[in-house]
């Protein structure tokens, strides 16, 4: 039989000028579907109005239609609207959502769809780390049931089909992944700014921008040609400068509150990028200025390595 759907459109999203409307199904709302043992728990035949799609992030879902079986592992599986089907998930690690899109605007998108589909319609493509990455903080968020979780959903099934339409599309969203770097590099210099004083771990920027930790990475090595351990050391190291040049603290000082280790470490790493000691470089690049109050200071500014990275792009 055919199923209703008795919700509302849970988002609308626009990814690359196609408008979808995205619809969560399951317990609460999140799109985790559940596994029985008994193979015959799963067997409701049904069918939709929508498109149905599946992200397989763990274990092995089977999908049954018109007699025949198909095991799908570390997939996207996308089934297309009036095809009657029923799903056995191994383990609860299937993600499941419903969605349709406006066919005037997008034409390609179907055509697209048809191509990557097998003789029965349905749609394959492999699972990616950064869609995976989504799917499970996605379901999160779900958890959370609060209206700032239910914004950050709505952000991560945006990026989750952005992933989806670049790998369907990749004409089409390749002149605007310059854009979406832009955007992102923005979150993640606010993050690194404001941490500077404790440990910042790829994995938390990455959790701060919805983000896979690749990506980051990616877009860190494009921005700048370093890594992440790298530009925070060249922030903690621009700090490090200001205060040596504007203040009077003692350089002993200066290197416990850079938080860049031992201060025979900080010595050591101060003297490998300046060419010189903290004391000596202190003494040549003295400020004419009286010294200002240390809570005057920027958290961090850029070093001149930094902007010989950017200009070295």
């Amino acid at each position: 039989m055919n199923s209703q759907l008795t919700t509302k459109p849970t988002f609308s999203i626009d990814v690359f000028g196609i408008k979808f409307k995205v619809f969560r199904v399951g317990k609460n709302q999140n799109p985790r579907i559940n596994f029985s043992k008994d193979p015959n728990a799963m067997r409701g035949v049904h069918s939709h109005f929508t498109y149905e799609i599946f992200f397989v992030t763990e274990g092995i879902l089977s999908l049954i239609a018109d007699e025949k079986r198909t095991a799908y592992e570390r997939k996207v599986v996308i089934i297309p609207p009036k095809i009657r089907h029923y799903t056995t998930p191994s383990v609860y690690g299937s993600f499941c959502l419903l969605f349709s899109f406006e066919e005037s605007e997008a034409c390609a998108f179907q055509k697209a769809l048809e191509n990557f589909s097998s003789e029965d319609g349905v749609c394959e493509m492999p699972l990616s780390d950064d869609v995976s990455f989504y799917i499970r903080k996605v379901s999160e968020k779900c958890e959370e049931n609060t209206l700032a979780a239910e914004k950050d959903a709505e952000l991560l099934t945006s990026l989750i089909f952005h992933e989806i339409v670049r790998i369907l599309l990749p004409d089409i969203s390749s002149d605007k992944t310059e854009k979406s770097d832009s955007r992102h590099i923005g979150l993640i210099e606010e993050f690194i700014n404001s941490n500077l004083g404790g440990k910042i771990r790829l994995s938390d920027v990455a959790d701060h921008v919805f983000l896979s930790t690749r990506q980051v990475s990616r877009i860190i090595l494009k921005e700048y040609g370093c890594t992440l351990s790298e530009l925070v050391t060249e922030k903690k190291l621009a700090r490090a400068e200001m205060l040596i040049k504007n203040t009077d603290m003692k350089i002993g000082d200066i290197a416990v509150q850079s938080n860049l280790g031992s201060e025979n470490y900080f010595y050591m790493i101060f003297k490998k990028h300046y060419g010189m000691s903290p004391l000596k470089f202190r003494q040549e690049n003295r400020s004419q200025r009286d010294s200002v109050p240390l809570e005057t200071l920027p958290r961090a500014l850029p070093s001149e390595s930094q902007k010989l990275y950017r200009k070295g792009k």
